[in-house]
């Protein structure tokens, strides 16, 4: 269940003559529901039903996905996450591929790249998740878990107590106090499935944006009039990294209207968002409670606002901004460094900002306040 939202800087409605009078139009529709969030859709068409095509294929995907991922609700004719759970310690469950892709590809990335992203750690966020809810009910006020029974449930978050059968296209869990939750990598599976399969379609240019997750393709084919941050968003897609607009980042010296901290050009890359300002609590003494846990603590982490990630592949990009804003500075950037093609930029709280070593000093990215640079 994630994450903060990024703001998408792309807008124009002018035509662009190509070849035979051939004419494009940048259209933009915005899909409500899916993954708990507003996804958004931006892309070239010679004409509305050309659009209204993509938008269709991508709606039908999102509510696929949706309820293949969902660990809440059970649909007619399908067995989903909530389906394994239920079913755990008991038996085998068949689900659709693309579930045992994302389970197989989590599991793999956990042990080789970092285990702070733990799919099998359902038992702990499922407490979280009620008291949460709880205090949803109750102002945005409520209680805190203590830790004997956060304690206990993470003695059932043990990551090889899920058994896939890539031959049956089976789930098993073992353990009967196991919960899988992929909330922190099913939303950026998702957009990378559905922005391939907009390629395979021929989609050449397009934006597609859906809670914190943004996946580029292309660059503009009409140039977009007016003043820019940066000189290259007039002819390529640009993204926001998302203020939180609170604390230290109440507003920007040298850009108070600005929703956004950073702007960046995209060219394929996905951007992916991870923060503690748009899902969480308080308890009495004003003290916030995201969702974002940490495994070592059974706390919320408490090192950043945010941690963006920014690499080609979005279902990557997701499992890496939790894990990165999972742990300290250091090692997220320890942990970057590693890895080819992979990016990051870090709010920190006091109000500063720090990036990768591949983005200092690249001209296609813009920090509006230059003093927030540390």
């Amino acid at each position: 269940m994630k994450k903060g939202i990024l703001s998408l800087l792309a807008l124009s409605m002018m035509s662009l003559v190509v070849g035979c009078e051939k004419k494009y139009e940048l259209m933009s529709h915005h899909f409500t529901g899916p993954f708990d969030t507003i996804t958004t859709y931006m892309s070239y068409a010679n004409n509305e039903e050309e659009f209204n095509e993509q938008c269709d294929y991508i709606e039908e995907q999102l509510n696929y996905y949706d309820h293949l991922f969902d660990k809440y609700n059970t649909y007619d004719n399908m067995n989903n996450l909530k389906t394994i759970n239920d079913n755990a310690g008991q038996k085998a469950i068949a689900v659709d591929q693309p579930l045992i892709d994302l389970l197989t590809l989590s599991i793999e990335r956990n042990k080789t790249i970092s285990s702070k992203v733990n799919v099998a750690f359902g038992s702990v966020i499922n407490i979280w998740h009620d008291y949460r809810d709880k205090a949803e009910a109750n102002g945005g006020v409520g209680e805190v878990p203590d830790s004997e029974e956060l304690e206990k449930a993470n003695l059932h978050t043990s990551i090889d107590s899920i058994q896939i059968d890539e031959k049956q296209k089976t789930v098993y869990i073992d353990d009967p106090e196991v919960s899988i939750d992929v909330g922190a990598t099913a939303k950026g599976y998702a957009i990378e499935l559905i922005k391939d399969g907009l390629i395979e379609k021929g989609v050449d240019n397009f934006l597609l944006s859906g809670g914190g997750n943004v996946a580029s393709h292309g660059q503009r084919k009409i140039q977009k009039e007016g003043d820019f941050y940066l000189d290259e968003c007039a002819d390529k897609f640009c993204v926001g990294i998302e203020s939180p607009q609170d604390g230290n980042y109440s507003a920007s010296v040298d850009d108070p209207d600005s929703e956004n901290e950073a702007v960046l050009v995209v060219q394929g890359e996905s951007i992916v968002t991870s923060g503690d300002y748009q899902r969480f609590y308080q308890d009495d003494n004003g003290i916030r409670y995201h969702h974002l846990i940490d495994p070592d603590t059974l706390y919320p982490a408490v090192y950043f606002r945010s941690v963006s990630i920014i690499t080609e592949d979005s279902g990557l990009a997701d499992f890496l901004s939790s894990a990165v804003f999972l742990m300290s500075y250091e090692d997220g950037l320890k942990l970057i460094n590693s890895l080819d093609g992979v990016e990051a930029i870090w709010l920190l709280e006091d109000g500063q900002i720090r990036m990768s070593d591949g983005l200092k000093d690249n001209e296609n990215i813009y920090v509006i306040e230059k003093s927030r640079l540390k």
